[in-house]
This record gives C-alpha cells, sequence and structure tokens, in this order.
C-alpha cells in the first residue's frame, strides 16, 4: 500500500480541527507522519487520535514506562518506524539513557537503572501482548507488588494495544521514518526491528 502523507497546508474540515488539535495537544509545530498517513481518512485519523490521546498523552503511568513498553513491543512485533519513534521519545524523556540501553532494551535485557516496578512491567507486558493467553494470576500478582493498582494494569497493557495498532498501520501503510527519528535507525536499531 502506497504510503500518502496529508500536509496539513493541504487538509481542510475534520482532517484540519484535528489536526490543530493533535499539535496543541502535543505542543508540537509539526506533525508526525503517522498522523499525516491518517490524514486521507478523516473518521480513522479521529478515532486513533482519540485512542492515542487517551492511551499515551492521559494516564497515570509515567510517560517514559510508557515509550519504553511500546518500544518494546515495537521491537518485537518488528516496526521499524514505531521502534525509532518511542526509542527517539524514551531518550527525549530521560536523558540518561543511552542508545546502548535502548538497544540492550530491544534484546530483552533488564536496564538496572530504571525503577523496580519500570522492569516488572516491561517483563511482563510485551510477552502478554504477544501472547495474551501468557498472563497468569501471578503476572498481576507481580505487577500489584510493584504498586500497580488494577485500573493502571488496564492502562499498561493498553500501551502494548496500541503500539500494536500502530505498528500494523505503519508497516502495513509504509509510513516514511520522520526526520528526527533517522538517526535512532542509523545507529543499528533497525537491524533488531526489522
Amino acid at each position: 500500500m502506497e504510503c500518502r502523507l496529508v500536509e496539513e497546508t493541504e487538509a481542510t474540515g475534520d482532517v484540519l480541527s484535528t489536526y490543530k488539535e493533535i499539535k496543541q495537544t502535543l505542543n508540537t509545530a509539526e506533525l508526525p507522519n503517522w498522523i499525516k498517513a491518517l490524514g486521507a481518512h478523516p473518521s480513522l485519523l479521529k478515532a486513533n487520535w482519540e485512542k492515542v490521546k487517551h492511551t499515551i498523552v492521559e494516564g497515570t503511568i509515567p510517560a517514559l514506562l510508557k515509550e519504553l513498553i511500546i518500544f518494546r513491543v515495537s521491537v518485537l512485533n518488528g516496526s521499524p518506524y514505531c521502534s525509532a519513534c518511542h526509542a527517539h521519545g524514551a531518550l527525549q524523556l530521560d536523558k540518561s539513557l543511552s542508545f546502548d540501553d535502548m538497544m540492550a532494551l530491544s534484546e530483552g535485557k533488564s536496564l538496572p537503572q530504571l525503577p523496580k516496578p519500570y522492569q516488572v512491567a516491561l517483563e511482563i507486558v510485551p510477552r502478554v501482548t504477544a501472547d495474551p493467553h501468557s498472563f497468569a494470576d501471578a503476572d498481576l500478582a507481580a505487577l500489584k507488588a510493584q504498586g500497580f493498582t488494577d485500573l493502571e494494569v488496564m492502562e499498561l497493557f493498553a500501551q502494548g494495544d496500541i503500539a500494536l495498532m500502530f505498528n500494523a498501520i505503519t508497516m502495513l501503510y509504509r509510513v516514511p521514518l520522520d526526520p528526527e527519528y533517522r538517526p535512532v535507525i542509523d545507529s543499528s536499531l533497525h537491524s533488531c526491528a526489522s
């Protein structure tokens, strides 16, 4: 499928309105390519934006943990775009993280500098996202032992769900990588994600 990016300058009606809301909510001057790839279908754009807004932007789970979960799920699912996007996001949120840390995480290694609740969530959520039947009472108990409430556990798994959705969209639409994510791919994350 060929990807057609609908730029803000050519957007009208509901698409333009959604673009403006996205820019305001994310406090950004530029729209990412995954948004522009949905611009040709106003209702899909709006529906997917609403899901992003209520899953990634809002909630009680820290933004860094959300980025790391989506990154890990995207690597496991083979999505170069989402892997690069969320590696970039995590590196922007926590300057103590390095590219080597992201590589280690992409290989399933634990990052000792992360809080224990993050480590537990990063072990359980990507595995269960890949195989929901693997979710066991012990997994729920492990997450709750780290202080996650029932609602936060739901929010954790929503990150995996949204990762799968956007992995599919960006791979099927062949969304081109945004320039700011290119250094992550150029630094060889592509070999882990593809």
